[in-house]
């Protein structure tokens, strides 16, 4: 995707996965987000067919978010966004120079 304006770059994403972290009062080891990189994002939106589509699914609580490429965004990455933990479902990626990817995030549920 190449049509997409850089000043609506205006959010930053935390991509990255979770490690073990410290033990807690309890002697349980807790995952902890560690991020490897952080990007500027954008909200995109989805059309009527993909939101059908997703709901077909039954894929809830999802987002859709425009970043320029990388080659290192892959969906076994978790994503921090306004302070709320998403995994990656889909990166739709352009190769081409000065091009955008699409990462659709689900919202993680808790326990």
């Amino acid at each position: 995707m190449k049509n997409y304006k850089l000043s609506r770059l205006k959010r930053r994403a935390e991509f990255g996965n979770t490690v073990s972290g410290s033990t807690n009062s309890f002697g349980q080891k807790v995952n902890v987000f560690k991020a490897d990189f952080t990007v500027y994002c954008g909200d995109y939106t989805t059309s009527m067919s993909q939101a059908i589509t997703l709901q077909g699914l039954n894929i809830t609580d999802t987002r859709e978010i425009v970043i320029r490429h990388r080659d290192d965004v892959i969906n076994e990455k978790l994503v921090h966004l306004d302070n709320v933990e998403y995994n990656i479902i889909n990166v739709v990626s352009d190769d081409g120079i000065n091009t955008f990817d699409i990462v659709t995030l689900q919202k993680v549920k808790g326990i």
